[in-house]
């Protein structure tokens, strides 16, 4: 599936709607099915693989996906909900900072990069300020790794992409509109005060 989707990144773009959204449903799978494998105890022996078709699905460049509502739909129906329950699950067996909340980590670094690598087509959706909340309620969720005190090269990287996407966040407009900027700094300042 990895494959298919690093060869035939170009299928359906520039030919019909119905093509488009074909090709959109069929990567949200692939997302999904990756993500999902990822974080199943059950499949251990294949989530390390998993995940780097999780990756590759999501930072590639030769898989483009220019439709803003196809991200959004990623996000708020696959990643988020996924690497939620993981974690929350984690947590509920005292398995904090365990192998499974850093799978969960690893996995919420792809998300930052996917969102900062998308920005340009995200801040056309009328929903954003949603998306970005759930995000946020993610960050604050593993707060206990991202501060700097406690941080591993994962964590470390999270907080450098946040950093590339408030740059962005902060001049566009509709984001200053929905006054999220002094919103997202109280939250993230809380235990990330180095994003100052």
């Amino acid at each position: 599936a990895a494959a298919g989707l690093e060869g035939g990144g170009d299928f359906g773009l520039g030919r019909s709607k119905e093509d488009e959204e074909t090709w959109c449903n069929l990567w949200m799978l692939c997302i999904k099915s990756f993500c999902r494998i990822a974080h199943d105890d059950r499949y251990a022996i294949v989530a390390e693989t998993a995940f780097r078709c999780l990756e590759r699905a999501l930072l590639c460049c030769d898989v483009r996906v220019p439709v803003p509502a196809a991200w959004r739909d990623c996000y708020d129906q696959i990643l988020f909900p996924i690497v939620s329950s993981r974690f929350k699950s984690a947590a509920a067996q005292g398995q904090r900072g365990g192998a499974q909340e850093t799978a969960c980590l690893q996995t919420l670094l792809l998300l930052c990069k996917s969102f900062r690598n998308n920005l340009h087509l995200l801040i056309r959706l009328p929903d954003l300020h949603m998306l970005w909340l759930r995000l946020l309620g993610l960050l604050e969720a593993f707060k206990h790794r991202i501060r700097a005190a406690n941080r591993d090269a994962t964590s470390t990287a999270i907080v450098e992409v946040l950093k590339e996407m408030l740059q962005v966040l902060r001049d566009d407009p509709m984001f200053k509109r929905q006054n999220m900027g002094a919103f997202t700094l109280t939250v993230l300042y809380a235990f990330c005060p180095d994003l100052r």
